[in-house]
């Protein structure tokens, strides 16, 4: 359950002791007043209307020697490092793995449970590539393993929405013959029209998840909330790493004014855009060097949303269009 803002414990309060409270000296209800605000502005996780979670991107973990700037082995005590940190933050009301937690071998996720297992934090998942490159006859073990009831999903905290994707709908990594056909109709067009997009690595959105977007879109307009997308793969600015459908799921988007922030991972050295009045984030990747980590805490108000870096990832604060 939510912990009340400030304003509705202080009327809570007020209305558990107001037949008492009338009968006081002014002196002491000067004093009484003075300590319950006091209480309350210092309570931990209190917030004053804000939301507080933490982020992290590209894992990647496997036993596996290391490739170049990945290092895959160290990846396991720097997760291990970013979760205690966001453990001792009581604001803390949740935390999101922007994809990649593993890397190739389906054995890494039985390695890595021992350090998910310490977060005190709900923890949300969205699918990334390296994710899904395991055994074939694995794969659909994979959701169960991120703790994934449903590819996609959303939630509401108070006046934010939020939204997580499945950027492998449509991906080379499917079981499904049909949807492999589809990824290479999709690349082969993107490449034959000079798109930096069309890599193998990336995937995209499918035609009844957009569907559903855009209702979870319509939805939160009516409702005047504000939305932030969660997906493994960026949407801006259009590159080597960007979603494969990148022009309709943007055109999606830039419908409905309540969407203002798109975060993401898969590129490893990051990258930020603003356009339409949304602000999309890309993460740095967790894997690259040996010991300098990479996460984030987001603070989300009603006019802006702030990120504090730590280790290579960088500190924003990006104003909210109201």
């Amino acid at each position: 359950m939510p912990i009340p803002t400030p304003v509705f414990q202080w009327l809570i309060i007020k209305s558990l002791t107001w037949g008492r409270f009338r009968c006081l000296p002014m002196r002491n209800k000067y004093k009484l007043t003075v300590i319950l605000l006091l209480l309350i502005t210092f309570t931990p996780g209190i917030s004053f209307g804000q939301i507080h979670f933490g982020v992290f991107a590209d894992c990647q973990f496997c036993d596996c020697k290391t490739e170049g700037s990945r290092y895959y082995r160290d990846s396991s005590g720097k997760l291990a490092d970013c979760i205690a940190h966001f453990n001792k933050n009581k604001q803390l009301g949740f935390v999101v793995n922007l994809g990649d937690l593993i890397d190739r071998d389906f054995e890494s996720y039985t390695l890595l449970e021992p350090v998910l297992k310490q977060i005190e934090k709900p923890l949300f998942h969205v699918p990334g590539n390296h994710d899904l490159e395991v055994e074939p006859a694995l794969r659909s073990q994979v959701p169960k393993e991120l703790g994934l009831a449903e590819m996609y999903h959303s939630f509401q905290k108070e006046n934010w929405h939020f939204v997580f994707l499945n950027g492998n709908d449509i991906s080379f990594l499917s079981s499904d013959p049909d949807v492999v056909k589809k990824a290479e109709k999709i690349t082969t067009r993107l490449k034959a029209e000079g798109k930096p997009n069309y890599h193998p690595w990336n995937g995209g959105l499918g035609q009844k998840q957009l569907e559903w977007l855009e209702n979870q879109l319509q939805e939160a307009e009516n409702n005047k909330l504000k939305v932030a997308v969660f997906c493994h793969y960026p949407l801006l600015p259009l590159e080597s790493h960007t979603l494969w459908n990148q022009e309709e799921t943007l055109a999606l988007l830039e419908k409905y004014s309540c969407v203002k922030l798109w975060l993401n991972g898969h590129n490893h050295t990051g990258n930020y855009a603003f356009h339409h009045g949304i602000h999309f984030v890309n993460l740095k990747g967790m894997v690259e060097t040996k010991s300098e980590n990479a996460f984030a805490e987001i603070v989300l108000s009603s006019g802006a949303i702030e990120i504090k870096g730590y280790g290579r990832e960088e500190s924003r604060k990006l104003p909210v269009q109201q």
